[in-house]
């Protein structure tokens, strides 16, 4: 009973608090004008000592007021927030790309003037006014592979310019970073049915009516202007699962970091077409079909893989 009620004492709410702000410490100390202002109030005080003067002692008082305002108001501008982080962001390779995050303002209370720094960039400047509020980091990874999320640094001098307080937060996010994508060579290009453009190599099969939803490229546009009424123009699609096996074993002549490359590029088009494929390397197998989770687990192998 007695370690039941001090079990229950540890998880009340005050505790619990206790345990979120030491994840996450604000650190406050002063800056540049910050310091400027501390040796003012010094003098102040001495000349207020050995001169007696009554003006001195009162402005170096009305100073140190504002320090001790400006320390308190800094503390409560980052505190009570939070980020809520994905377990994984997936990046291109070579590609500047961004990934968004949610910082969560757990009080009623306006957070204004705060830097977001990451990998000591300033990332920019915000105004949390929302409980909900959503930024982005942008990257750029010239190698595939898996790294970690770094460090995410807040900063601010509000509400006078003469105190800083800085807050980090570190995630366990994972940067899935996938090959970049290239279009195949002409050979592969038709192995898999696809054409310059990047469509399905579909054959023309006729002209339709119009109904919602369907594609407005294919729209024809010559009958429809003619007839005042919208057709579309209806293709073959009794091969456009022809080729659904993409083995990467098959390719040896292809460069491997180039085959993964054009591998991303086919896996996208076929997930962006809806059409299901299998992948193969070595004694791996994935299938690909419209579920975004598909998509991710081949990518992050994609990632990994050594030839």
């Amino acid at each position: 009973m007695i370690a039941t009620a001090i079990k229950g004492i540890f998880n009340h709410q005050i505790f619990e608090n206790i345990k979120k702000k030491n994840r996450s410490k604000i650190i406050i100390y002063p800056n540049l004008n910050g310091f400027s202002v501390g040796i003012l109030v010094f003098f102040c005080f001495l000349i207020s000592v050995f001169y007696e003067n009554n003006f001195a002692l009162l402005l170096s008082i009305i100073i140190f007021f504002i320090f001790f305002i400006s320390i308190f108001i800094s503390n409560q501008n980052l505190n009570h927030l939070n980020i809520q982080w994905k377990d994984e962001y997936f990046l291109e390779q070579n590609k500047y790309e961004k990934i968004y995050l949610q910082i969560l303002n757990e009080t009623n209370e306006k957070k204004l003037n705060i830097d977001l720094v990451y990998q000591d960039k300033t990332i920019g400047n915000f105004n949390f006014l929302e409980r909900f509020n959503k930024i982005f980091i942008p990257l750029f990874n010239d190698k595939r592979g898996v790294f970690k999320l770094q460090r995410l640094n807040i900063k601010s001098t509000y509400p006078f310019g003469i105190i800083r307080t800085k807050r980090s937060f570190d995630s366990k996010s994972k940067l899935i970073v996938f090959p970049k994508m290239l279009k195949p060579n002409q050979d592969l290009m038709n192995e898999f049915n696809i054409n310059f453009n990047g469509y399905t190599l579909d054959e023309f099969d006729g002209i339709e009516d119009y109904k919602n939803g369907d594609d407005f490229s294919k729209i024809a546009w010559k009958k429809s202007t003619f007839k005042n009424k919208k057709y579309i123009k209806k293709f073959d699609q009794s091969d456009k699962e022809k080729k659904s096996v993409l083995n990467l074993d098959l390719y040896q002549s292809i460069k491997f970091e180039t085959l993964l490359s054009y591998s991303t590029f086919i896996i996208h088009h076929y997930y962006k077409n809806k059409i299901n494929l299998t992948v193969k390397h070595l004694d791996q197998t994935f299938y690909l079909n419209q579920n975004e989770n598909s998509l991710n687990q081949i990518l992050k192998y994609l990632a990994n893989v050594q030839n």
